[in-house]
């Protein structure tokens, strides 16, 4: 494959240890991730559900005390503005990277004084990645974790959520998430945001930076295939354009995982061009993997080659 060019992004990668190791996962262990990165917003006042309806592409009736969704706030263009969990735990919130959560409350309270409802920022809780591979072996606060994908289990200082595939989100109070820590350090099964992102881009599962803010559209970076989006719930910002390219339009691209190997920076929706400079798709989303080594994810044509090559602005 040939040499393409990258970049990281400024969200800042937790790590605990070399990159190697960082990466290397025992396949009869389980393992916690600190994800410093993310952050919770919540929305408070009567009709926040009903607000928060309106706003994002899933379906809201749908968020439970024991069932959460993942949607996507789009602006009027239909373009990706943030991508976040919705779940309802003592409240309703918003769990996304801490780098969008102003940007995102900012656009929220626009139009959220006229429902009554407060949009906060919540400093008390940690979030924590968490990757089932072995139910014998350890677990957070021994909790019985749930099997159904974006089931939700509650407790009085914690709440977890299933994302799929054995991988689980939990949101914990301060007080509690030094020792869970500590916990899975002295196993050596604690591991930081980078070895997180790195096994999301594994299963299709990008994100969005401040620097790819409104660049894709929903169906670009595969959101239709998931419950991210909803065509039966209503109204709410974009959603005309995207139903009409749900409706409309027959999809030309997918999203597809590639290891690259590169010492030059890329940016985040660069052109994926083929060897005569024909057009493939874009960039969506990449994470280090080693020296000079990068897992990269794409949105790419269908039946695309795999001989390609990064377009720079100088091409």
């Amino acid at each position: 494959m040939p040499e393409i060019h990258h970049m990281i992004d400024t969200r800042e990668y937790h790590s605990f240890s070399p990159l190697a190791e960082e990466l290397n996962f025992n396949p009869e262990k389980n393992y916690l991730f600190d994800l410093s990165f993310m952050g919770c917003l919540d929305l408070i006042g009567d009709k926040a559900a009903e607000y928060l309806q309106g706003q994002l592409s899933c379906d809201i009736r749908e968020v439970t005390t024991s069932h959460m969704r993942q949607g996507a706030m789009c602006n009027l263009k239909g373009r990706v503005l943030a991508l976040m969990d919705v779940i309802d735990w003592h409240g309703i919130h918003l769990i996304l990277p801490s780098d969008l959560i102003v940007p995102t409350q900012t656009s929220l309270m626009k139009t959220a004084m006229f429902s009554q409802v407060r949009i906060e920022i919540n400093p008390t809780f940690q979030l924590f990645g968490f990757y089932l591979q072995n139910p014998l072996d350890v677990i957070p606060f021994g909790v019985n974790l749930p099997i159904e994908r974006y089931a939700v289990a509650n407790h009085e200082n914690f709440c977890c959520y299933h994302l799929g595939q054995g991988y689980y989100i939990f949101l914990v109070k301060v007080s509690e998430g030094s020792a869970l820590k500590n916990q899975f350090s002295k196993l050596n099964q604690l591991r930081g945001s980078l070895a997180w992102h790195a096994q999301q881009l594994q299963q299709h599962h990008v994100s969005i930076y401040p620097s790819s803010r409104g660049l894709f559209l929903p169906h670009r970076i595969d959101l239709h295939k998931s419950s991210y989006l909803s065509f039966n719930k209503g109204c709410y910002k974009g959603q005309e354009i995207i139903a009409r390219m749900h409706y409309r339009s027959k999809p030309k691209h997918e999203i597809k995982v590639f290891t690259i190997t590169t010492d030059k920076p890329i940016q985040l929706g660069q052109q994926v061009v083929d060897q005569n400079n024909i057009e493939l798709g874009e960039v969506i989303d990449f994470c280090p993997i080693g020296q000079n080594k990068y897992t990269l994810t794409a949105s790419v044509l269908f039946d695309s080659p795999e001989q390609f090559r990064l377009k720079n602005k100088t091409n």
